[in-house]
């Protein structure tokens, strides 16, 4: 089950029922075009069946169905949604009765009135509730031809809803918001603690326990990394012990929100120096970025309007002996960032659809110089996106910008100094309004 309902006590009043019954409302309504335009009668979600490991009996952390958990913000593996245009959603959800597990709760909350529920006891009754499929599409990892489904993760239907949740409804906002604000209380204690020599593993701990969140909760694997561990991208460890010196605290972490991720990155500096004042330019030059994340701006145009920002960043600090504008035709600054700017955020740390320019399936690859964009697409009201500048100091990158024409423009003496620090990363989750942005991240913090 979620780690905090959304209508816990800890949380700021909202009135969920409401805002779930438009979401409902809406999804309904794509569904239907979608269903329309892809020839299909409704749609069948599987949530999912929960896994073991290789030759084990131990179960793998499950996880849902984005386009399951879209509707049904509880967990339960092995359950249906049937969607059909005009019909009240039927959600059959399994409750395997034994000795070994504690039955999921049956479904209840501000959620269960946009729903027919009926709930069985075997994966068998789960599927004879089904029906009649052969004019239905089926979606879920679970999800077998040999049920009589028209299709299967059909790639036109699924093209189709990945484009339109890009835009967020109501419900879908609020519970990002609250998702931001669980991580922001989770990044606050464990940057509490690290002046007094905390290890990696007990600042996860601390982030972990502030948030009320299981780390199998978590929308993806945390990143807490200090000194030069800062400069792998995803850092994927949590060392025991603290190193003797702290020089710096890269955490990249996010909450879970009935299904709904926040991806929230900070960078703080052991000591004053060079490296502080540089996190203080790239917090500046990230806020920035926050503001220029509108309607109608293409986010690859923002990607390298932040290059264009990293290169002024690199000048001003004299990390490059170049002008801004050299170190950024020079493609210089594709070392010190080598990620995109951000992506969608949603039912998925790294939600899909970021390439799809229209429902038909039709994509904006990124960039030949920045492969790694995940956001193609023009901001529109209603994106979430994550903007996450960073400058890193990482090794590989360094040997071969050293081994380059463009070695000579570098301050490697300035880069030796801060290569023990690993980099920066400044994180916010923003929504895209008719008026221009709203920062989701700086308002928890």
């Amino acid at each position: 089950m979620p780690e905090q309902r959304a209508d816990s006590p800890s949380r700021p009043n909202r009135d969920w029922t409401r805002l779930h019954a438009g979401h409902v409302e809406e999804w309904g309504r794509r569904l239907a075009e979608t269903c329309n335009a892809c020839g299909f009668e409704g749609c069948v979600i599987f949530s999912g069946a929960v896994q073991h490991r290789f030759r084990d009996d131990i179960e793998i952390p499950y996880v849902a169905e984005p386009y399951f958990k879209a509707w049904v913000p509880e967990t339960y593996p092995g359950s249906t949604l049937t969607v059909v245009p005009g019909s009240r959603p039927r959600l059959v959800c399994l409750r395997t009765q034994d000795f070994w597990h504690l039955p999921v709760p049956e479904p209840e909350g501000f959620w269960t009135g946009q729903f027919e529920i009926r709930c069985v006891a075997t994966p068998a009754e789960a599927l004879k509730e089904l029906g009649d499929v052969s004019g239905f599409a089926a979606i879920g990892e679970f999800a077998h031809p040999t049920l009589g489904f028209r299709s299967v993760n059909d790639p036109a239907l699924l093209a189709h809803l990945d484009f339109h949740r890009a835009v967020k409804t109501p419900y879908e906002v609020a519970c990002i918001e609250e998702a931001n604000r669980i991580a922001t209380a989770g990044h606050t204690a464990a940057q509490r603690i690290l002046p007094g020599g905390a290890s990696e593993f007990e600042l996860n701990q601390a982030y972990c326990s502030a948030t009320g969140q299981r780390e199998s909760a978590l929308p993806y694997p945390n990143i807490v990394a200090l000194n030069e561990h800062a400069g792998i991208l995803h850092y994927q460890h949590l060392d025991r012990d603290p190193p003797a010196r702290i020089h710096s605290f890269l955490m990249d972490a996010g909450a879970d929100c009935n299904g709904y991720a926040s991806d929230v990155s900070r960078t703080c500096a052991g000591d004053a120096g060079p490296f502080r004042d540089l996190i203080g330019s790239m917090d500046a030059m990230q806020r920035r970025l926050c503001d220029e994340a509108r309607d109608g701006v293409s986010f690859v145009s923002l990607h390298e309007s932040a290059h264009r920002l990293v290169a002024q960043v690199l000048a001003e600090h004299g990390i490059v002996r170049c002008s801004r504008e050299e170190a950024y035709e020079r493609g210089i600054t594709r070392t010190f960032l080598p990620h995109g700017l951000g992506h969608l955020l949603g039912l998925q740390v790294h939600d899909t659809g970021g390439h799809l320019h229209e429902p038909g399936g039709a994509a904006g690859a990124p960039p030949a110089a920045h492969p790694f964009l995940r956001l193609t697409r023009t901001l529109r009201p209603g994106f979430v996106v994550t903007v996450e500048p960073g400058i890193y100091f990482i090794p590989e990158l360094l040997h071969e910008l050293g081994n380059g024409s463009s070695s000579h423009t570098v301050n490697w003496d300035l880069v030796e100094q801060l290569l023990p620090c690993g980099g920066i990363r400044v994180e916010d989750n923003v929504l895209v309004t008719k008026e221009g942005s709203r920062n989701l991240t700086r308002a928890a913090f």
